[in-house]
Formats: C-alpha cells, structure tokens, sequence
C-alpha cells in the first residue's frame, strides 16, 4: 500500500462529452497515464470503451442532458446558458465525488465550464484542453472580418437573451459554492494558465497574440478506429471522401446533392451518413459512389484524394495531418471559422451551405483534384503539424506545469 508521499499523482480530466472534443484528447490521456499519472476521465458511456482503452479510468456524468447531445447543433445560441446550467448540476451532482477523488490536478475541456470552477473550489490547478482553435478578442474579430456573424438579428436577440440568462445562473453558483467561476464568454471559450491546443502555430489564426501559456502541439490522430471498409466495394479511380460528422449528419438533402454532383464523374465516392440517416433514403447510389453509416476516417484518409467536410477541428486537422485538401461546408459559426482559415492558407476551398448545389460542389472538388497547388499547400499545414512537438511536448508542458505553478492563477488570453 502507497503512503501518501509514494502515492501516483492524480489527474482528472473533465470533457464535453462530444466526439470532436474527446478523440483529440484521448492520446494525450493515455500519455500521462504511461507517465504514470492515475487519470480519472468523466465522460458519457458512448465514449467508455474508448477512454478504459487509454487505461484511464471512465466516470459516468449524473446528468441526463449530457448524455444525448444530439440536440446541441440546434442551440448554438443557447450554448452558454446549456453550459452554465449543466456546471450548475455537474457539480451538485459530483462534488463529493470529486473530492473524495483528491485530484493533483484537473485537465477540462475548454467548453467544460464545471473544470474551472471545481479547479476553484478544490484549490488545484488546471490544464485547459482546447480541441477547437484557441479564441481570443483577436480570433473572434478575425471570424467577424471572414463573414462569420449571427444569421439575423432575431438570432442575435435570441443569443443575448440566453446570455443574460447564463448571467444569472453563474450569480447563483457564485452564492452557493463561494468562489468566481469564469464568466459567461469564457465558459464557451475556456482558457488557463495552461493549454493544450491541438493544432499549430502555423494553423491558428491571429497565433502571434497567444503567449507561452498556449502550446500548440498539433493534432493527436492516434486513436483505435472500429468501423470497417469493404474496399472491394470502391472501385478504382481518385477518391472523395464526403462526411458532416457526429453531430450535423442527418442532412439527406445535403447527401442527394453529393450524388447528384458526382454520378458519372471520373471519381470514387465515399459517403458516409452516420446512423441517423437510413442509406436507403437515399435511393441507389450511383455505380461510383459507395455509401456507409461509418468509415475509419483515419485509414480513408490516408487513401482520399479530397475531402467534403462540414468543418469541424476534428475532421479539418485529420485531414490536414494527410495533406488531403478539403471542401469545407461549414454547418455553424466555429467551422466558418475553421473552413475560412483552410482557404486562407489554399489547403482547400470554402462552400456556404446554402450555396450548396450539385454544380458547385462538383467544380469546388474537380478543382482540387487538378490544382496541385491546394495538395501542396495542405502538406504546408501537415508539416507545421508534425514540427508542433506532439505528445511529447503536451504531456512535458502539463507535468512541468502541475509540479511548479501555483493553482488558480489569473487566466486568461489577453
């Protein structure tokens, strides 16, 4: 039995239990612990298989509405005040469990608010993991000057009106729990004295305005993939790769125009749907074009000629990581974001959905099937990825940094 001076230094890692936020993580979970870190990892039980895989230990959320975030995509607008609330329930819920814990530190999710504040509470310090691309002032100006802004301003009303509630909730927690969590901007755009940024210098915009605080070590793309491809099934030819990820992918009318644009062309067609979508909906696909509920997107990649995404860092990155360039069709604010900054460095090209049509599309991707310069420019960014420093550099920053800094030093970006 371990004394207390002897005992395994104890981190817990809060996540925003959604497939984009957690799978960039998940290496770097695995990586303390085979530094010999004991790693408690909160997440929801679609994710448990994949976190015990790490050898971290999986902790269930006690909260109903973080177990089916299916919804989310519809309430972007509301995310600060969803966010707040469920800090609000996280903690009511696990504080004693938390405690009783006793964590060295505590690694959350730059969209998991409850990380800061319990960071707070316990009085240890905190590692932001940052699976999008890190925000500041500057980014958000940057966002704005590329077109990224509120649709209407009966949208921009309804924002603020879920913002001023978020306000209130966060007084509430301020009563009850007797510390200042982070305000209501920070807690959908989290930073600390520390984060990990999954990307690179090189990728995030506006990258001279974050300090020595921000480390970008690039994307984590090791990950276990169970879904299969029957290969014999694709034929022969360059390969498009075509996927709106977990959260945005029951748009069949979206899909319909994929194979509008593409039957007869000169290419292979991988469609993958996701499980919401029956592939029958879509009729028979045309004799170039195969469609799946789910691919390995990592091995795709590694044999896809050109990518159709919605945008999302997660997909953006893997791509990138495999010089693949990309047609990015963003689905909300973050991926225009995302999609503008792809087209800024000419690693692929910027599709608004709703100038999707079948003739679009098709030219955007014949594009970047004869331009090499877009393959050229998409293994500019594959390399700032594989000089960023990796794991390596994550888990050295994290150890360093848990072992000296004081906890709850003043945050943020400036």
């Amino acid at each position: 039995m371990h004394t207390e001076s002897e005992r395994r230094t104890r981190a817990l890692f809060l996540s925003l239990p959604l497939t984009g936020h957690l799978n960039p993580a998940l290496a770097l979970i695995r990586e303390l612990g085979a530094r010999g870190e004991e790693v408690t990892c909160y997440a929801t039980d679609p994710f448990a298989a994949a976190i015990r895989a790490t050898r971290a230990r999986y902790r269930r959320y006690k909260d109903a509405e973080l177990a089916d975030l299916r919804g989310l995509p519809g309430r972007t607008d509301e995310l600060a005040s969803f966010l707040i609330a469920a800090t609000g329930r996280i903690l009511d819920a696990h504080l004693d469990d938390f405690r009783t814990a006793r964590p060295d530190y505590i690694v959350a999710d730059s969209v998991a608010p409850w990380g800061p504040w319990l960071a707070r509470i316990l009085d240890v310090p905190l590692v932001t993991s940052i699976s999008t691309m890190a925000m500041n002032r500057h980014v958000m100006r940057y966002a704005f000057t590329h077109g990224v802004r509120p649709a209407s301003a009966s949208r921009l009303l309804h924002k603020l009106r879920h913002m001023a509630g978020a306000w209130q909730r966060r007084r509430r927690l301020v009563g009850a729990y007797g510390v200042a969590g982070p305000g209501v901007m920070a807690s959908v755009m989290g930073s600390s004295q520390l984060n990990i940024v999954y990307t690179s210098r090189y990728f995030q915009p506006c990258a001279e305005s974050f300090d020595d605080r921000f480390q970008f070590v690039g994307p984590m793309t090791q990950r276990d993939e169970t879904a299969t491809v029957d290969w014999s099934r694709v034929g022969a030819g360059d390969l498009v790769y075509v996927s709106l990820g977990t959260l945005f992918n029951a748009d069949t009318a979206f899909y319909r125009t994929c194979l509008d644009a593409f039957a007869g062309e000169p290419v292979q067609l991988l469609l993958s749907v996701g499980r919401n979508v029956s592939t029958g909906a879509l009729g028979e696909p045309p004799a170039n074009v195969t469609v799946c509920a789910e691919v390995p997107q990592l091995a795709v990649l590694q044999k896809a000629r050109a990518f159709v995404t919605h945008g999302g860092m997660n997909s953006v990155s893997e791509s990138l990581s495999f010089g693949v360039p990309m047609v990015v069709v963003p689905q909300m604010g973050e991926q225009a974001t995302v999609g503008r900054r792809v087209e800024e460095l000419g690693a692929g090209l910027y599709l608004a959905k709703q100038a999707v049509t079948p003739a679009a599309l098709r030219t955007l991707v014949r594009r970047l099937l004869t331009e090499p310069e877009f393959r050229n420019q998409a293994g500019l960014v594959q390399q700032s990825f594989i000089n960023a420093g990796g794991l390596a550099l994550a888990a050295n920053a994290i150890l360093r940094f848990t072992r000296r800094e004081p906890a709850n030093a003043s945050p943020l970006q400036r």
